[in-house]
């Protein structure tokens, strides 16, 4: 049997796994984005229920000018400025680092500040200005801006989710943090989600990957985006029949749309249905 997990903003398929777990090396030092923690980074986003985000939402772009010495030097800048956030009515906030051209970090994040918080994007600005003063911020070069909704929620999630591991801004390490970065994104606060298992046949789980593969194309073409839609005509190719008929997929798909494409290729039968408020974890 296969498994359909579907989530408010994403879905994914695939075989369960049988016969013995594949034993794990504990996680060492992180050295930089890497593919696992990239696919972390999206699965946490197709879970999240945009929906039932409440508080006042803000998107960050927020930079320094000058490069810190190490990662825990900008591990300790990015807590004491989410310390500020806690005290002045956060009530959860998501962040990731990456870097510019020039080797130098910065943070992009997204947090929902309490509504009776006055002057929200001031405030969140005025707090980068003073947690990161050691690195030269300038004010001019920050962006706070309101997250309107869900629509904003979404806008967000896929401007930050679409960057993979060689992207410049994720494969660019400054020479003084390579080989201890630290970590790379996270969340904090109590974020809702929701995640829906359900158990289909071979057969069904094949007809559901096609559909799927061919509503990400439609939408790649309708967004004039080309080379996404000729990447993804070879989304579920592989050289070895015996894996490719297990091949597994995931991508950001909306929930109806995963549904009526699940609807569609079989009668399901659901196994699983969790939903809950608990906080992912990043890498």
């Amino acid at each position: 049997m296969a498994q359909i997990r579907l989530m408010p903003n994403g879905v994914t398929a695939g075989h369960v796994r049988s016969g013995p777990l594949e034993v794990t090396e504990k996680r060492g030092t992180i050295s930089g984005w890497s593919i696992k923690s990239t696919r972390r980074l999206r699965r946490w986003f197709y879970g999240v229920d945009g929906a039932a985000l409440d508080g006042q939402g803000l998107a960050l772009t927020l930079t320094v000018r000058d490069l810190p010495p190490s990662a825990a030097a900008w591990t300790a800048t990015r807590a004491a400025f989410f310390k500020r956030l806690r005290r002045a009515g956060m009530i959860r906030g998501q962040w990731l680092t990456e870097w510019q051209r020039r080797g130098v970090p910065h943070l992009h994040g997204a947090v929902f500040l309490d509504l009776e918080v006055d002057d929200a994007e001031e405030l969140v600005m005025r707090h980068w200005l003073e947690a990161a003063s050691g690195w030269g911020p300038r004010e001019h070069g920050q962006m706070v801006t309101a997250l309107y909704g869900l629509p904003g929620w979404l806008q967000y999630q896929a401007k930050h989710s679409a960057r993979g591991v060689r992207h410049y801004q994720r494969a660019t390490v400054p020479e003084a943090w390579q080989g201890a970065t630290g970590r790379l994104w996270g969340t904090l606060g109590e974020w809702p989600t929701r995640e829906t298992v359900l158990e289909v046949d071979t057969a069904t789980f094949w007809r559901f990957r096609r559909r799927l593969r061919s509503w990400l194309i439609a939408q790649a073409r309708a967004a004039g985006d080309y080379r996404r839609a000729a990447w993804l005509r070879g989304l579920l190719r592989d050289p070895n029949r015996d894996r490719s008929w297990v091949r597994g997929v995931g991508e950001f798909c909306p929930e109806a749309v995963a549904v009526e494409l699940l609807s569609d290729a079989a009668e399901l039968v659901t196994s699983d249905d969790t939903s809950n408020g608990a906080p992912h974890q990043g890498a």
